[in-house]
Order: C-alpha cells, then sequence, then structure tokens
C-alpha cells in the first residue's frame, strides 16, 4: 500500500504542476504584449493552440507504448521533455521561438496524461479508485490557479522571463522521482488483488 500511496502523490504532484505550466503564459500576457517579442492577442491565444494541437497527436502513440513499455519512465521523460521546454520558452527571442517551445510542452504532457491515469488504475483496487482518481484530478484546479500566481509573482518582480525558467525547473525532482515508482503488470487490479 505504501508504494501505491507515494505513487499517487507523485503522479498527483505532477499533474498540478503540469497544469501550473499551462496556465503560467496566461499569467504572463501583459508582458508578453509590452516585451521585446510585441505579442499580439492572436499570438498569445495561438499559443495555447499550439500546445493544444501538438499534444494530442502523439497521445496514441504514448498511449500505445504504454502497453509495451515502462510506464513510470515514459513519465519521467515526458516530465522532463515538457519542463525543459517551458524553461526554453524563457530564451524565446521571438514569437516564432516561443511558439515552437510552447508547442513542445505538449509533446511531454501527452505522454503524462495518456500513461498516469492507467497507471494509479494499477496501484489501487477497483473499490478505491473514485477516491484516487479525485486525488489526482484535484490537482487540476489547484495547479492551473498556481499557475496564474507563480506566474503573475514572478513575472512582478523578475521578468516574464524568469517565470518560464521558474515553471520549468521545477519539473526535474518529479521525473526522478518517477524513476522511483512500480510498474506493475496491465490490468493487475482488476481482479480485485491489493496494491503493489
Amino acid at each position: 500500500m505504501r508504494s501505491a500511496s507515494f505513487g499517487l502523490a507523485v503522479l498527483s504532484f505532477i499533474n498540478l504542476f503540469s497544469y501550473l505550466d499551462r496556465y503560467v503564459v496566461s499569467a504572463l500576457t501583459e508582458s508578453l504584449k509590452h516585451s521585446d517579442l510585441a505579442l499580439s492577442d492572436a499570438n498569445l491565444g495561438s499559443l495555447m493552440s499550439g500546445f493544444l494541437v501538438v499534444s494530442t497527436l502523439p497521445a496514441p502513440i504514448f498511449g500505445a507504448l504504454g502497453d509495451r513499455r515502462s510506464r513510470p519512465r515514459l513519465i519521467a521523460m515526458g516530465v522532463a521533455c515538457w519542463s525543459f521546454a517551458t524553461a526554453l520558452s524563457g530564451f524565446a527571442g521571438s514569437y516564432l521561438t516561443l511558439f515552437a517551445a510552447r508547442a513542445s510542452v505538449g509533446v511531454g504532457e501527452a505522454a503524462y496524461v495518456t500513461i498516469a491515469p492507467s497507471l494509479l488504475s494499477d496501484y489501487f483496487p477497483l473499490r478505491q479508485r473514485g477516491r484516487v482518481m479525485a486525488i489526482f484530478f484535484c490537482a487540476i484546479p489547484v495547479g492551473s490557479a498556481l499557475g496564474f500566481v507563480v506566474g503573475g509573482l514572478v513575472d512582478k518582480h523578475y521578468g516574464w522571463r524568469a517565470a518560464f525558467f521558474v515553471a520549468g525547473v521545477h519539473g526535474l525532482l518529479p521525473a526522478a522521482l518517477c524513476l522511483l515508482l512500480p510498474d506493475p503488470p496491465p490490468g493487475l487490479q482488476w481482479g480485485g488483488a491489493g496494491p503493489p
């Protein structure tokens, strides 16, 4: 049960930071408009659209890989990828480089959002699944709100580039923690067995 609870804590923590990462851009819109990038409202809107399109395309690939490969390793790779792409956003010198960096965040998040729920389902028996998923998905509104708060505070004191750096660096620890997670056989809990 301890390893299952650890897995829930790590994956929920990552889910929180996943949404912090997504919404940090929304806190930076005014600064990005008045920065050397001089982004328009259309440019800013396309940053989220690019992320959504790019995160959708590789999701089926990661889903198939999650059926055959180590799910914790795939998640760790995804978290590291999106964190690196977020940090790169802070180095953007033009709209196109910022767009490419933000779209790349979608690749990393596609690995995570596709695989994490199935891993949690194999950690806990069916009777606990509702509570587990409630904890996991509770991280979404909290992380979204933190994206605005953290992004706004860092932007105010250190600038928009620093906000991307702060949002990106946090992913290294959770990515490393993922490598400690067990990877039980898919479907383990459908038979009513206890957590690994």
